[in-house]
């Protein structure tokens, strides 16, 4: 079967978009997982040990209204610097 390449760019969107459903969905997991260990007390240095994030990723999923302020204020000063 011979496709076009308009056909062949339509179909890899496609299976892109698929990717980053599911990408997506598996972030949420994650993050949820994080977030039900980090309020059992599990410490932060061992969910960083076991995920491989950073701390600050892990205090920005475990946080996000902190996370949401930090974006704030840096969109901020970003705004006083121009």
């Amino acid at each position: 079967m011979n496709t076009t390449p308009l056909a062949a760019a339509e179909a890899a969107t496609a299976k892109w978009k698929e990717a980053k459903d599911a990408l997506d969905s598996a972030k949420e997991q994650r993050d949820q997982a994080i977030r039900q260990a980090d309020n059992s007390g599990c410490a932060q240095t061992d969910i960083v040990k076991v995920t491989g994030l950073t701390r600050e990723t892990i205090r920005r999923i475990t946080n996000p209204e902190a996370a949401a302020a930090v974006r704030n204020a840096q969109r901020s000063t970003q705004k006083e610097t121009q």
